[in-house]
């Protein structure tokens, strides 16, 4: 199978620049500039719930299976 290997399905770090993504899109004051983006980016990256990384480590046995039983498909993750 030539494409799982680049699946977002079986990489956890795009799950959690999501979960970054989706914080910072949430902001009250979003930021604009670059220096205000990496400030707060910084600050979610720091206060990642170590429970989502975990969870996402967990999955990372059926992520792999159902990718392979999807033949490199797309999987519910």
């Amino acid at each position: 199978m030539d494409w799982p290997a680049r699946s977002p399905d079986l990489n956890p770090i795009e799950h959690v620049c999501d979960y970054i993504y989706r914080r910072i899109s949430q902001r009250q004051n979003r930021p604009i500039t670059l220096p205000d983006f990496t400030q707060a980016l910084i600050l979610e990256w720091n206060g990642l719930p170590q429970e989502l990384i975990a969870t996402l480590m967990r999955s990372m046995t059926s992520r792999c299976r159902e990718c392979c039983d999807r033949r490199g498909g797309h999987t519910h993750y």
